[in-house]
């Protein structure tokens, strides 16, 4: 008898462990790319150090969770993207860089400037890390890639990110509440 009531305390606290956890949400996974039309300061691409102005901003392709959630493809205006300086990059980042008007909600915020490449044949690429954001997705760091030319006066944009680990809590829970039910079963068949 106290060797069952033992074991019916552990079972119980294994199902209480279970009750207590957090459980993690949905990262994103996937891409989305941008293109559109801007302006510098001096109007030089390759001396230039900020965008002054961004427009006829679309969608042009998207891919994991951003496909068949309803973002809007090819229609200029459908995306806002903020215009920003890059040279010097602003200390706490530019809270949203871009974000959908039309669609799906999803945004990207620009967090830092890992790399800078003006290398004076009218191109600028910048490359960096910001925070993913889609409608009923956990908000999800990711790495952005802008490029734009001084030909077009257009650039493209894209950021994206691979599927988070979620650090053994899935592992973790499953074999807690396998071991209860393992506990369970001893108990109720004695």
């Amino acid at each position: 008898m106290k060797n069952s009531l033992v074991k019916c305390l552990v079972a119980g606290a294994a199902v209480a462990c279970l009750g207590t956890m957090t459980v993690q949400a949905i990262p994103i996974t996937g891409g989305i790319s941008l293109a559109g039309n801007y302006t510098v300061g001096g109007g030089d691409l390759n001396v230039a150090t900020a965008f002054t102005a961004i427009n006829n901003v679309q969608v042009t392709s998207v891919g994991g969770n951003f496909a068949g959630v309803g973002i809007t493809l090819n229609t200029p205006g459908s995306v806002v993207q903020n215009t920003f300086s890059f040279n010097p990059f602003p200390g706490g980042g530019l809270v949203p860089l871009w974000y959908t008007v039309s669609g799906t909600a999803a945004s990207f915020d620009l967090i830092s400037l890992t790399s800078l490449l003006q290398p004076g044949d009218n191109t600028l690429t910048l490359k960096g890390t910001g925070i993913l954001h889609l409608a009923s997705y956990d908000n999800t760091p990711g790495s952005w890639v802008f490029t734009a030319n001084q030909t077009g006066g257009s650039f493209s944009f894209s950021s994206s990110n691979g599927s988070v680990p979620d650090g053994g809590t899935t592992v973790l829970l499953l074999g807690l509440a396998m071991g209860g039910l393992g506990f369970a079963k001893r108990y109720l068949t004695k």
